[in-house]
């Protein structure tokens, strides 16, 4: 299935932002440099990116994975305890502290390291975030014994703002925000997702996979659950290719109708301009190539019969007004003169 939304590295997405923040994440495991924070919108992958890193680090690493913080200090250290081995007799954190950083120190004698990974961290409380800064002080020499990455959404980055948390902000090695991806990367992205399930032809039309980039704005999770519901819907009808059609029907069922509709109004809108434009451009060359007959510049010699037609009329127009005016002045004398005869007699 080549758009489950699993935390699965096989299927990491080694692109854009995603190669370059874990490149830092492993460097910074490796250099031991100790708190580590990526934040960023829901659905970017935030989770896949840590279990990435988890299959990246050196194998004598142990690694401590919480899917969501704790609600208290204690409970964070009790599960640490427990999943380093450790029997601590007395209670308190001050003395769990202690028995960490005993065998935190060991583990780094045998040429072992310890990450650990703590997600949905917009959640945690300030309680444990205070035990998180204090196990990043667990220190040997200029090395952190324990290697911190915390994992959330955007809104954390408003929490590390606050006044009161300046001094756990400053301990932070690297902070990244970690954002959606860009059509041409959300567009490789699914190329990419379908290589690694086997496919080896173009499943989708490019329409299809244009409409679903617009929709998704780029957003790993919404383009999985887009891409995997208009495959099925692909199927259900019996088409070979997922189209235009199959993604407009699997946009209604996940209620991204109205992106869709948006995006395909605006895309026939700029095929009919493109056409228009095409249209006219064809018009204009044809007009440019199409003979076209010209009159003889001023001055020019014309051919000798019509030379000679021409100006016989033009003669015979400029005498025939002189002519009629004549006419027309005896006409007007001989009425005068008749109607003086007739007014004398």
């Amino acid at each position: 299935m080549p758009f489950e939304n699993v935390a699965d590295p096989a299927c990491f997405f080694e692109q854009g932002d995603y190669s370059r923040v874990l490149s830092r994440m492993v460097d910074s495991v490796l250099a031991e440099k100790g708190l580590m924070v990526v934040a960023g919108p829901i659905g970017t992958g935030k989770t896949t990116l840590s279990q990435k890193l988890m299959v990246s680090v050196p194998e004598k690493t142990k690694i401590i994975w919480l899917g969501e913080p704790p609600e208290t200090s204690e409970e964070l250290l009790l599960f640490l305890t427990q999943e380093l081995q450790i029997e601590c007799q007395p209670s308190g954190r001050v003395f769990m502290l202690r028995d960490i950083k005993a065998h935190l120190q060991k583990l780094r004698s045998e040429g072992n390291h310890c990450l650990l990974i703590i997600d949905e961290v917009h959640k945690i409380s300030d309680d444990v975030l205070e035990c998180v800064r204090l196990l990043n002080n667990l220190e040997q020499g200029r090395t952190k014994l324990i290697q911190i990455l915390l994992i959330g959404q955007e809104e954390f980055f408003l929490r590390l703002a606050q006044p009161h948390l300046e001094s756990f902000k400053q301990r932070i090695a690297w902070l990244e925000a970690i954002g959606t991806m860009s059509p041409a990367e959300a567009h490789q992205y699914i190329r990419h997702r379908l290589k690694m399930a086997g496919c080896r032809s173009g499943i989708f039309t490019g329409e299809a996979i244009q409409a679903i980039v617009a929709a998704t704005r780029g957003t790993p999770r919404l383009v999985n659950t887009f891409c995997d519901r208009a495959l099925r819907v692909s199927f259900e009808t019996g088409k070979t290719r997922v189209d235009v059609d199959s993604v407009r029907q699997a946009a209604d069922e996940i209620g991204l109708g109205s992106e869709v509709f948006l995006w395909l109004t605006n895309h026939r809108s700029e095929e009919s301009v493109q056409n228009q434009e095409v249209r006219g451009t064809a018009v204009k060359e044809a007009s440019a190539s199409k003979p076209t007959a010209s009159l003889p510049p001023r001055g020019a010699a014309q051919p000798a019969g019509r030379g000679q037609l021409i100006r016989s009329a033009q003669e015979s127009t400029s005498w025939m007004f002189p002519i009629l005016l004549l006419c027309g002045s005896l006409l007007l004398f001989g009425s005068s003169l008749w109607f003086l005869f007739n007014i004398t007699e």
